[in-house]
């Protein structure tokens, strides 16, 4: 009788190991084709279903992560390699990471639903965009252009455009932040530059912008973005996270 019930007992141990692999968070490493420095992947989610998206980089360099889902309550975490203390947390700063990365390794991409919709058991499609540039300090000592301030909070790329509003281009930036003012300089490639590399350094502060030059500037909130003209021929979109951190 006693082997009996040890086996009944060993069953359930192996069904409840079993149950508990699946509802496990699932693991996807992210790749991006050859010499590209982004990727897109569409994924389902369920109840309490979590996926880790495994990402490699570099200190210094800028990843840049947005999600878009079906459902409101789908959020991601930044995770740094081998540390479950977040560098981002969805769910109280938004769908749109981009920053510059402490240290080289693994970084964690998990994306979720909050516990009241996971819950209920509710579901949600999602696209996921990932993007790592460069370390622009090193690009600058080996190829002698001045990229801006060599000392700086994050790098990376922002929407822009010449001419028109479309905002159909990228323009490098580097950001120099004082957190405790709330308040920014950003350095931008000029878009509208043609005879050689120039920026548009502009400075922020209490929902103002300046420029160094005499440049006529105007601005304007877009979501979770400034929208800022110069001159009626630059244009630039610039992310709340760029400004504050994110």
């Amino acid at each position: 009788m006693k082997s009996v019930v040890h086996f009944i007992f060993a069953l359930f141990v192996i069904a409840s190991t079993a149950s508990m692999a699946q509802d496990g968070i699932r693991q996807e490493q992210v790749q991006f084709q050859p010499g590209k420095t982004s990727a897109s992947i569409k994924g389902h989610l369920k109840g309490d279903e979590t996926v880790d998206y495994l990402l490699r980089a570099a200190a210094g360099q800028t990843m840049d992560v947005t999600l878009k889902a079906s459902n409101l309550f789908t959020y991601f975490n930044v995770l740094p390699p081998n540390d479950e203390t977040a560098l981002f947390v969805g769910s109280s700063s938004g769908n749109h990471f981009a920053d510059a990365l402490p240290k080289d390794g693994e970084y964690t991409i998990r994306v979720y639903l909050m516990r009241n919709a996971a819950r209920r058991g509710e579901k949600t499609d999602y696209t996921i965009d990932f993007k790592v540039t460069g370390n622009k300090a090193a690009q600058a000592s080996t190829t002698g252009v001045d990229l801006g301030p060599t000392k700086f909070d994050a790098s990376g790329t922002v929407k822009c455009s010449a001419g028109k509003a479309s905002l159909d281009k990228e323009c490098d930036f580097r950001v120099v932040r004082d957190l405790p003012k709330g308040a920014a300089e950003i350095w931008i490639s000029n878009i509208a530059a043609k005879d050689k590399p120039s920026y548009r350094v502009l400075h922020y502060a209490n929902k103002v912008f300046i420029t160094t030059d005499k440049a006529k500037l105007s601005w304007q909130r877009q979501d979770d973005n400034w929208w800022v003209g110069a001159d009626g021929n630059e244009f630039y979109l610039i992310p709340d996270a760029l400004i504050h951190g994110g």
